[in-house]
């Protein structure tokens, strides 16, 4: 009698998911102080996230239609949002540490 093993489920949040959020979290954080101290931006917050978000969207879109060894993962869009929702939350606090630095 033949066995059945169960093909193993893969995980909604991985490993490579964590690298993804924190990626786009310090992707976002650089851009928003980039876009605070370099560009002088009065809204910088806003278009962190859009910049951000597209990328994010830009580049899955790539790997699904452009590279056949890549595939689309709308679980790394998942990763990327929760990197950027994290930035959105700690944003506040980081502009606060600005605007408090020396170097400035």
């Amino acid at each position: 009698m033949p066995i059945k093993i169960p093909l193993k489920e893969p995980l909604f949040f991985e490993v490579d998911k964590l690298g993804h959020s924190f990626a786009y979290f310090c992707f976002s954080m650089s851009l928003f102080l980039a876009l605070i101290v370099d560009w002088k931006l009065k809204s910088p917050k806003k278009w962190t996230i859009l910049v951000s978000f597209g990328l994010g969207l830009l580049l899955e879109f790539t790997q699904g239609a452009l590279l056949p060894y890549r595939s689309f993962e709308l679980y790394d869009i998942l990763a990327n949002t929760i990197g950027i929702v994290l930035f959105i939350f700690l944003s506040k606090t980081i502009k606060k540490l600005l605007s408090n630095a020396v170097f400035l």
